[in-house]
This record gives C-alpha cells, sequence and structure tokens, in this order.
C-alpha cells in the first residue's frame, strides 16, 4: 500500500492545524481533521491530535498518508453530556430547568466550557427529538443558580419577549450579604452603565448630566430582610427590571456585596462564588395564558454556609447569655404588605367572569327555580323512574310525540 509523504515549514503564525492541511494539500477540511484524528500529522516530530494546534513559523509538518484512502474526523464527545441539570417543569412550547452554579447559560466566545443550552438541547435529542430547536428568552450569571426558562417554540420564544420586556413576571432570588444591612425592606433604584472592563457600575448622584449618560438604564430591586446572621444579612430580592448584574452592582454599591462575589466583592473561604440563587419565576403562559409559578430550591454550598453562620450565632448567644429566641429577628409581614402582595398577583390570576346580574324581586313574582347542585334547604330534583337521576323535561312536537331530551355537547 503506497503511502504519501509531505512534509513542509509553516510560514503563517497562528494558523490551526487542519487549517493548513486543508490549504497545503488541498483537501478538504473534514479529510484534514480525519488525518489528524487518525495519527498521520506530526508537529516537530510529536504527533498531534489537536484539530485547532495554532502552528508558528519554522514549525516543520510531516503528513504520512494512503491517498487511495478516505480519512474522516472521528466523533467528538459531547461536552454536555455529564452535565448536571434538573427539568423542573415543562410542556411543549416552555421548559423550566434550575441551572446549578458554574454553568454557562449560553456558549461563550473563546469558551470551549460546557452550557446549560447545550446539554439541554442534547437531553431532548437522545430522547428522540432529532430536530429539536430550543430557544433563549433570558440568562442567569455563570455563578448564579436557580430557575431558568427556555422557549421550545417560536410562538413561545416571542411572548416571554415581550413578557421579559415589559416585565410583566415574578422574579425572586435569595441572597446572602457581607455586613449587617440597616434596614429591614427598601428598594434600590439606580442607573446602571457597562464600562470598557465589561463590569456594571452604578452613575454617581453627583453627576451633572445623569440623565444623559449614554448607555445608562433604570435599574429597579425591592428587598427584604429574612434573617440577621453575624456579620451577614440573608435578603429576599424581587426584580422590577432584568438588568445585568443588577443585584450584585446594587448591593455593592452600598457597601453589602453579596458573599463570595470576586467581581463586586472579595473572595470567601466559606464560598467559592456570589452567594445568589434565582428561587421563584412566575408568569402567564405566553400560549396558554394560564399562570405559571417554578420554584428551586436553595442549593447545598448556600445551605451549608447558612448552618455555619447559625451555628456561629448560637455561640454568640451563648457566650452572652442569651436563651431561647429573644432578639432574633424574624421579617413580620403587615397589613398593608399583605394588601400589596395581593394586587401585585392579581396580575397574574385569570380575570374572574363578571356576576350575572340577578333580576329584583317584585310583588307577587314566583319563587325563582332552584338550581340542580345542592343547596342547603334547596328541595332535591324529581328523580327518573327507576333511577335516582332527575327526570329531563320535555316539549311537545307536531306529532303530539314528546321530544327526546338531548344533553348539550
Amino acid at each position: 500500500m503506497a503511502r504519501t509523504n509531505e512534509t513542509w515549514q509553516v510560514a503563517v503564525t497562528g494558523a490551526a492545524l487542519a487549517t493548513e492541511l486543508h490549504s497545503k494539500l488541498k483537501i478538504s477540511h473534514r479529510q484534514a481533521k480525519g488525518l489528524i484524528d487518525a495519527g498521520c500529522v506530526k508537529v516537530d516530530g510529536a504527533t498531534s491530535h489537536t484539530h485547532g494546534q495554532r502552528l508558528h513559523p519554522d514549525e516543520t509538518v510531516d503528513v504520512s498518508f494512503d491517498p487511495d484512502m478516505v480519512y474522516t474526523a472521528l466523533p467528538r464527545p459531547s461536552k454536555s453530556k455529564d452535565t448536571p441539570f434538573e427539568i423542573l417543569w415543562e410542556d411543549k412550547h416552555l421548559v423550566f430547568v434550575n441551572k446549578p452554579a458554574g454553568l454557562l447559560t449560553v456558549p461563550a466566545e473563546n469558551h470551549q466550557d460546557p452550557c446549560l443550552a447545550e446539554a439541554l438541547t442534547d437531553h431532548y435529542r437522545r430522547r428522540g427529538f432529532k430536530r429539536f430547536h430550543l430557544f433563549i428568552a433570558h440568562r442567569l450569571d455563570r455563578y448564579t443558580s436557580g430557575v431558568l426558562v427556555f422557549a421550545k417554540t417560536p410562538e413561545a420564544l416571542n411572548g416571554l419577549k415581550n413578557i421579559f420586556e415589559e416585565h410583566h413576571l415574578r422574579r425572586i432570588y435569595l441572597a446572602i450579604l457581607v455586613g449587617e444591612l440597616p434596614e429591614n425592606a427598601g428598594t434600590l433604584s439606580d442607573k446602571l452603565v457597562e464600562r470598557k472592563s465589561l463590569k456594571m457600575t452604578v452613575v454617581p448622584e453627583g453627576s451633572k448630566a445623569k440623565q444623559d449618560v449614554k448607555g445608562a438604564k433604570l435599574a429597579v430591586t425591592h428587598y427584604r430582610v429574612l434573617e440577621r446572621l453575624p456579620g451577614h444579612t440573608v435578603v429576599e430580592v424581587k426584580l422590577e427590571t432584568g438588568r445585568r448584574n443588577q443585584i450584585r452592582v446594587q448591593f455593592a454599591e452600598r457597601g453589602f456585596p453579596l458573599l463570595g462575589d470576586q467581581v463586586y466583592g472579595e473572595r470567601s473561604a466559606s464560598l467559592d462564588r456570589q452567594a445568589l440563587h434565582a428561587e421563584l419565576l412566575g408568569f402567564r403562559h405566553p400560549v396558554t395564558e394560564e399562570t405559571i409559578t417554578v420554584t428551586a430550591p436553595m442549593p447545598a454550598d448556600m445551605e451549608n454556609v447558612l448552618k455555619a453562620l447559625r451555628n456561629a450565632r448560637r455561640v454568640v448567644r451563648a457566650e452572652a447569655g442569651v436563651t431561647g429566641e429573644a432578639d432574633i429577628y424574624k421579617p413580620k409581614i403587615s397589613k398593608d404588605r399583605k394588601i400589596e402582595r395581593r394586587k401585585r398577583s392579581e396580575r397574574f390570576t385569570e380575570d374572574p367572569a363578571p356576576a350575572r346580574p340577578r333580576a329584583s324581586a317584585r310583588p307577587g313574582a314566583p319563587a325563582p327555580r332552584p338550581r340542580t347542585s345542592a343547596r342547603p334547604g334547596a328541595p332535591a330534583p324529581r328523580p327518573r323512574s327507576g333511577t335516582g337521576s332527575p327526570t329531563p323535561r320535555t316539549r311537545p312536537t307536531g306529532s303530539g310525540r314528546p321530544a327526546v331530551a338531548r344533553k348539550k355537547p
């Protein structure tokens, strides 16, 4: 079996090995990758198995192959095959997923790390959906965990875009802040702008043209304290807007960064990512219009941090001689807050059907006929002979015979 040997020196800086073979040997990209996978290519005497290996000038490329043989690239192992995620709820239009911390939502440029969108697509294709397409509606930061929704159909995607753009949804996050927040509840309202470093910052109040800062967008965040722990505060956060890094930036600006936030705060020995979890996501289904609310439990790493902080609180209280639950902060829901929450929830409930007007009673008017549903004091319906079911009404016909009662479809 005759083999062909080709040897040359690289002249271009940074060229990928597969591209170099395609250019020099005048073969397809697929066959060039097949040659590399078959071990037919050496760079400076060392066999290479990397398609994208970057070449440098004066490096020597040796290729030995059979010209009568077709070389094809080996299938690449799926990066997302073993990616952990949990499907919380789905139908033929939407799928809600519990994203673990550390996993990208979508592929990032110049990154080969697995992402949730690819893992979910592979999941459905392995189940037999050969032409499955997933549509991205929103994202979570890489090191933020919690509920995420994807669209399965273009119709659902269009509806989700309108829901997120108009903020007709409920988004609740749980966060652990460094420091003891003085207020028990409040609202953060700022203008956020992206800098050249890709970090989001708050436009200072003293800026003379705050309203005209290019690219600045309003960010509104509502919060309330759930628990106060030594040196930390656990808060529940509700987003009115959905800007990038909104929660992390606004709390850090006020001197209470999220625990473990290495971008807007400091590293933490107890948590290797920001303590932020998307607990709840709710809105009206863009296609069926039913109300959907999906929740995700707090992940184990944040639970472990809370346990450690609670144990530290017990030690501090024991040393101070405090017993029971005295001086332990517990969030209270006032009557006004209950009314406010009820009004907010009305947006996600079906509109009640208007009540039918009832005729006022007139002197001498016959009593209204009782309904068939059982009510206290209502007479029982007249049974049909031989059965216990009510007798259907009949009406006369032209032949003098009673018409057969038919159920309405």
